[in-house]
């Protein structure tokens, strides 16, 4: 990985808006302890005091959050999504009348689709998200608030490693992706399409069920930096797709790559096998060899867990071949706890891809350019004396509770319970 003492070309707009060092060491204090990473007109981002911020001290704090995917996409303008602020992976706590509560969120509404965290309303890339009049009900949750989000948090396990945080809600969304191809009558060795976080965990997951697995990308030196990480045991890496039949496959990319791997994974994947469009299509999407199939409409027919897996449509290739395709949106807090239990089980292995850790205050220039710059190139974080790094990337994660300018690499022992207290 490269560095370079040189900050990104577009960071102007990134530029932390801190209080004035004239405003008094009150106000200061709570306005920095309600700071948000907003978006703003242009596709900038800006550290700012976050819209309708909390009372000091109230709503959820939030202690780690991972940029994914996705929120590069809305950053591009590839998604429409119209939140202010990114972010739907995180963990956070607030006070109870016992202690501090540890929460997961949940981002999607299984009553509303539609309705997703750092996509259709704002995020958890900030310091608190709020909780407008909804404090937590007697028992300590907050099953009765009007945010659906609130309503969907699920506790975060003592023994979780604090860090893999950020990766409980990708992984629990891949655990579904699996859930549904067995239900397809999908058994058997598994490709996967991509090289993101979504992608590395569909085949770590692959191995561990034993399968002969091949992670497909198209950029050599991407499969090479994966390698060097050491990421993967088994895990085949490839610029091609496999020689042989698989019955099991995944695309997990951008709508922009999507289509021309779906193509090669239906000339992959095996008569009567299955593969999970894991993103990739929007409204209406469809491709040359599944005819008029809406293919977002796959994964719109199954929601957070509901209705119980079942096989997708299947479909009839030119070739006289039958693939059945499946998808989903979001996951059900079963899911979430299942990866929790195998990120506790084996947290060598999924630490690895968490990959670098920022301070929110460097998160806006960091993903800016992550959207923005090339493959290989973008800034990643910051190194041991706060130089930018410039590179390859997994999982990103943002640590709100590390001060501006501080520097860490990411940490796999400490657990979610021995994080000090801080509310």
């Amino acid at each position: 990985m490269n560095t370079t003492p040189n900050a990104p070309a577009h960071a102007r707009p990134d530029t932390p808006a801190h209080p004035s060092p004239h405003t008094p060491a009150r106000v200061r204090a709570h306005t920095a302890d309600t700071l948000a990473l907003l978006r703003t007109p242009g596709g900038g981002l800006r550290l700012a005091p976050a819209p309708a911020p909390p009372a000091a001290g109230a709503g959820l704090r939030v202690l780690r959050a991972g940029i994914c995917g996705t929120d590069l996409q809305i950053q591009r303008g590839i998604r429409p999504d119209g939140a202010a602020v990114l972010g739907h992976e995180g963990l956070a706590e607030y006070p109870t009348g016992s202690g501090v509560r540890r929460v997961l969120f949940n981002p999607v509404d299984p009553d509303d689709q539609d309705h997703i965290l750092g996509h259709s309303h704002d995020g958890v890339l900030r310091h608190r998200y709020p909780t407008p009049g909804d404090g937590p009900a007697a028992g300590g949750d907050f099953s009765t608030a009007a945010d659906p989000v609130l309503r969907h948090l699920v506790p975060a396990l003592p023994d979780l490693p604090a860090d893999l945080s950020v990766l409980v809600e990708p992984l629990g969304a891949v655990l579904y992706g699996w859930d549904l191809l067995d239900a397809a009558g999908a058994h058997g060795d598994a490709a996967v399409w991509g090289s993101g976080t979504t992608a590395v965990l569909a085949a770590l997951v692959g191995e561990a069920r034993g399968l002969a697995t091949t992670l497909v990308h198209t950029r050599a030196e991407r499969l090479e930096w994966l390698r060097r990480r050491e990421v993967f045991d088994t895990t085949r890496l490839s610029t091609a797709p496999p020689a042989g039949p698989v019955a099991a496959a995944f695309v997990c990319l951008p709508r922009e790559a999507a289509g021309a791997a779906l193509g090669q994974a239906l000339d992959t994947v095996g008569d009567g096998g299955a593969i999970d469009l894991f993103g990739g299509f929007g409204t209406g999407g469809t491709h040359p060899l599944t005819g008029a199939l809406d293919l977002n409409s796959v994964r719109r027919a199954n929601v957070c867990g509901s209705p119980a897996p079942a096989p997708g449509p299947a479909v009839t290739l030119p070739s006289g071949k039958r693939v059945r395709l499946t998808g989903h949106r979001g996951t059900s807090a079963a899911h979430l706890r299942r990866a929790q239990e195998l990120l506790i089980a084996h947290p060598e292995r999924f630490a690895r891809v968490v990959s670098h850790v920022v301070p929110l205050e460097a998160a806006g220039p960091v993903l800016r350019s992550m959207a923005a710059d090339p493959p290989g190139a973008r800034l990643v974080g910051l190194g041991p004396a706060g130089e930018p790094l410039r590179g390859e990337h997994l999982k990103v994660l943002v640590d709100p509770t590390l001060p501006a300018g501080a520097v860490r690499a990411p940490d796999p022992l400490t657990t979610v319970a021995a994080l000090p207290p801080g509310h």
